[in-house]
């Protein structure tokens, strides 16, 4: 049986990527009856063939041209390489995300996470933070809640993100989704492997009160895979890093300046204050 130019292009679509089995992970359609497709024994629902448009961004139209045409047409969009359409566009961060998921497994759990306040100067901002892992992907959670010292406001702030693994180094990415006005960015580098107790790097992100852009080291403190969520929720909030509260190996590691270069804390408002870029 011939087939069709339909099933011809759809291969070539499918040639791209990494596995035809991932491509039906994520328009979410059984293996089995893409194959159908493929094949050209069978043709998808408008339902289906909509998915399958908007996954590899192509017009339904392109999909019926001649086959040699419809190449021509991808080796032009691809800049003559043999590259995923769709990963090169709406789906490029969706390669990144889990990386090595099975050495990240190891990481799931709670966190107390620590870093330099730059709403409040010289306190530490800490946080709640759950890894965990669904539908083959490993999300945060983070929650950070701060009353104000100096007027009594309260800060709240929550966080819904996704976690890599990539050559020893573990990177999150965090979306403020009650405010939905932030993006959060943290990379760490797991130091001990035969014992899981503090996590180091950086973070950067945007302050609570006056909405400047950050970086700050960041030190993650491992509390377990279950927790006591109203004793965890009770130890975030700020401190000052002077307290005896603030464990003395934490304040080690964040030092008592967020950065060594000043100018990484950047006033939107007053930038020689802080040092201009």
């Amino acid at each position: 049986m011939q087939q069709s130019d339909f099933s011809q292009n759809l291969k070539l679509l499918c040639s791209y990527e990494k596995s035809v089995s991932e491509v039906c992970r994520a328009i979410d359609i059984n293996r089995q009856q893409f194959n159908k497709y493929l094949n050209g024994t069978s043709q998808p629902s408008s339902y289906n063939v909509q998915r399958v448009c908007e996954y590899f961004q192509v017009q339904l139209s392109d999909l019926h041209l001649p086959h040699d045409e419809f190449s021509d047409r991808m080796q032009f969009r691809a800049g003559g390489r043999q590259q995923s359409l769709e990963g090169q566009s709406q789906h490029l961060l969706k390669r990144a995300f889990p990386g090595d998921i099975r050495t990240l497994r190891r990481y799931l759990g709670y966190y107390i996470v620590h870093f330099h306040s730059f709403s409040w100067a010289g306190y530490v901002l800490r946080a709640l933070t759950c890894m965990y892992e669904k539908d083959g992907m490993i999300l945060i959670k983070t929650i950070e809640r701060v009353r104000d010292p100096a007027d009594g406001a309260l800060y709240l702030s929550k966080y819904d993100g996704y976690a890599s693994l990539l050559g020893n180094r573990i990177f999150t990415v965090d979306f403020q989704s009650l405010a939905e006005d932030a993006i959060v960015e943290t990379v760490l580098h797991p130091t001990a492997r035969s014992q899981l107790t503090l996590l180091r790097g950086v973070t950067f992100g945007i302050s609570s009160k006056h909405r400047n852009p950050y970086i700050s080291r960041t030190v993650w403190k491992y509390l377990g895979r279950t927790v006591d969520h109203r004793k965890a929720l009770g130890a975030i909030g700020i401190v000052p890093f002077q307290s005896p509260n603030l464990d003395p190996q934490i304040a080690k590691i964040l030092g008592d300046k967020p950065f060594p270069n000043e100018r990484l804390h950047y006033d939107l408002e007053h930038p020689k204050a802080s040092g201009e870029l």
